[in-house]
């Protein structure tokens, strides 16, 4: 835990002393000051809330380098991911995210507490296993305000942000808006060594690729907010999300042996065009109290259209120049509806609720010529929801445990034609319980839940994607969900925070690659269900205070029980990674600080793949001058951090050398006035959902 210094001036008659938390305050007569130390981190129900205003980490900058320091967290070229619990679904006051860059546009400054959840309860979709809650701070007053900031990232080439945000308030109405641009142009080196043992001959494949991706975003919303009186809100939020066209190269040279004697060399010219216009999303939230009763429903309208153009021109020394193509347009939508209840009795609370979602995907895809299938698919899913939790405090212990029912029905059509081997239904309960309890003056919490993860749509599709003339692509439409049991011990003391988690996956879906044909060199990347994955993730975080100076050392360790079949016969995949975090912040006075940051992680497992070493170093400086904020970032300045690792399939090893332009300098300025922030309180609903689109 932190610790930061603790003003307080009050009036007293009396001398006296209170406890309160643990913590012990002596008062003098009169007109005093109170100097004590608080911890900023406590543990809450299945996770840990870290305060952020009034410490160092509110110098950081942006939301994102806040969370991205948070014990169990780890930021993977900007994805954030919590340690075993995949990526988290991020709540701003109860707002589900739905364009993670809205974290780069939010500043630290900004931000009241972080709460990670490792354990969500049954109020949160059965596919959950992580949660992100953002809470700012509360700030009053009418009329206009607003931010606009810019971002420019320089690495090997530029890339330019902008944002806008205003929002109007006026008594209990808040009208707001907010505009972004973000132009993303990045660079990719990758080496490739692949070897491949089919029945009749072993094939050894070096290919240097060299990758240039562009994009262009947009994102616009426009809402309003009505305070109706103190008890209730109702509001309205339309988001308009559109990528017009994203552009990625790959320049490939593939040099091919044969049974120890080079037979060709090929040469790639691979082009795709991507765009994801329009993207729809429309939000109705009615929050409201009635006596001792909370309740919160939310309504959500999303719709998405992708086009993908994939173009090869493949020159070989043996078969010359052949060209391939692919054409694939995904629409998509959903509409759900979320409603929680919640009710307080005597220090207890009783939560209850339900949650809607009916969703429709159809996703066509067609090969150029006749050299691989197309492919017709439509999911067509509902699920229906219900659930309730309850929290009982008891003297210095607390009990919470809630239990959720969901029924999903997955109707999946190929060419129009409804088929049933492919369609499924599930029913399942999914229980939840957390035990909080203190020890002298830790306080830990042992934590029980079941979960469920569902396969993307991605992941069911049938359509085969050509990469090279050694590797397709495609998705496995017989994938059951998985059904994923947890265990965990947290504990937190002073500043000083620890975490095990046992993780038992039942039917865990996996990438594998396999033979597309018996007897012959091809394969195909794809997905299948194992019957299960045993994981486990030890956290320690160790975050002191002294003068000036917050460091934080956060240590990782992820391992897990698993074996294959490879070339090589039956491989144990069974080695730990540990990733390893030592931030430094250091408080120059007058609104100045400067930051360090060594990061990486040691070689080891994880599910099929053995992840190869990878450090780096981050240096920065950040400066407030009233309404202007300033940072410079320097990241992996020694160009040290790489995306390599060894995939392993039953007759191909894939061994990956990868530098994905890490080395950068980034640059924020922002301006801000007025700072009113919108009373928006809509949550959204069928946000797992969302992601699975």
């Amino acid at each position: 835990m932190l610790a930061s210094a603790m003003l307080v001036q009050a009036q007293v008659q009396t001398n006296d002393s209170i406890t309160e938390n643990g913590s012990t305050f002596t008062v003098n007569l009169g007109d005093v000051v109170v100097t004590a130390t608080r911890d900023i981190q406590r543990l809450s129900k299945g996770g840990l809330v870290t305060n952020v205003n009034g410490t160092s980490l509110s110098n950081l900058g942006t939301c994102s380098d806040v969370i991205s320091q948070l014990p169990g967290v780890i930021s993977n070229e900007g994805n954030l991911e919590v340690l075993g619990r995949g990526t988290p679904q991020i709540y701003i006051n109860g707002r589900k995210l739905v364009d993670k860059s809205e974290l780069d546009r939010l500043s630290s400054k900004e931000i009241q507490n972080v709460e990670v959840v490792f354990n969500p309860g049954a109020k949160y979709g059965a596919e959950t296993k992580s949660v992100i809650l953002i809470k700012t701070i509360k700030k009053q007053g009418d009329g206009m305000s607003g931010s606009l900031s810019v971002t420019g990232r320089q690495a090997h080439y530029f890339s330019p942000s902008d944002n806008l945000f205003l929002n109007y308030r006026t008594g209990g109405l808040d009208i707001f808006g907010s505009f972004n641009y973000d132009s993303a142009r990045r660079y990719q080196k990758q080496h490739n060594r692949t070897a491949i043992n089919s029945t009749s001959d072993n094939y050894l494949i070096n290919s240097d690729i060299l990758t240039y991706p562009k994009s262009n975003t947009y994102l616009a919303n426009i809402g309003a907010n009505w305070q109706i009186n103190s008890r209730h809100y109702v509001g309205v939020k339309y988001e308009y999300n559109a990528m017009p066209d994203s552009k990625s190269k790959w320049l490939t040279d593939e040099a091919v042996a044969r049974n120890n004697v080079d037979e060709d060399r090929i040469q790639y010219e691979t082009n795709w065009r991507r765009s994801s216009v329009p993207v729809h999303l429309v939000n109705l939230y009615y929050q409201g109290k009635v006596n001792a009763l909370n309740i919160t429903i939310n309504n959500d309208y999303y719709s998405r259209r992708n086009h993908n153009r994939q173009s090869i021109i493949e020159s070989s020394m043996i078969g010359g120049e052949s060209v391939f193509g692919s054409n694939n347009r995904i629409t998509s939508s959903m509409f759900a509806s979320k409603g929680t209840a919640e009710y307080s009795f005597k220090g207890n609370t009783l939560e209850l609720g339900y949650e809607v979602t009916a969703t429709e995907r159809k996703d066509v895809f067609l090969n150029d010529g006749d050299y691989l299938p197309d492919a017709n698919d439509k999911i067509k899913e509902t699920t229906g929801a219900g659930f309730v939790a309850v929290n009982l405090p008891i003297r210095n212990v607390e009990l919470y445990a809630g239990l959720r029912y969901e029924h999903t029905s997955s109707d999946y059509y190929q060419n129009g034609l409804y088929v049933k081997g492919q369609s499924r239904k599930y029913g399942r309960l999914f229980p939840n319980v957390d035990f909080t309890f203190p020890i002298g003056k830790a306080k830990f919490t042992l934590s029980y839940e079941a979960k469920t993860k569902r396969p993307l749509y991605s992941q069911l599709s049938s359509s085969i994607q050509y990469d090279d003339c050694f590797t397709y692509e495609t998705g496995n439409p017989l994938l059951t969900s998985e059904q994923i049991h947890n265990v965990s011990l947290a504990g937190i003391y002073k500043w000083v925070f620890f975490s095990a988690t046992y993780t038992y996956d039942k039917d865990a879906i996996i990438s594998v690659i396999r033979p597309y044909k018996p007897d012959a060199p091809q394969n195909i990347m794809t997905y299948d269900n194992f019957n299960h994955l045993s994981k486990y993730d030890i956290v320690v975080s160790l975050s002191p205070r002294i003068s000036r100076w917050s460091p934080r050392l956060r240590l990782n360790l992820s391992g897990q029980h698993f074996s294959m079949e490879t070339k090589n016969g039956i491989k144990k995949l069974n080695t730990p990674i540990l990733f390893f975090n030592f931030f430094n912040n250091v408080s120059l006075g007058k609104g100045f600080n400067v930051t360090g940051e060594i990061s990486g992680r040691t070689r080891g497992d994880m599910d099929v793949v053995t992840l190869k070493p990878s450090w780096q170093v981050n240096v920065g400086a950040s400066k407030s001058i009233k309404n202007w904020f300033f940072q410079l970032q320097a990241t992996d300045i020694f160009k040290t951090s790489r995306s390599s690792m060894v995939t392993y399939g039953t007759q191909m090893t894939l061994d990956k050398w990868n530098y994905s332009d890490t080395q950068a300098l980034r640059l924020i300025i922002r301006y801000s006035f007025n700072t009113t922030m919108s009373k928006y309180k809509g949550k959204g609903a069928g946000v797992k959902e969302r992601s699975r689109l």
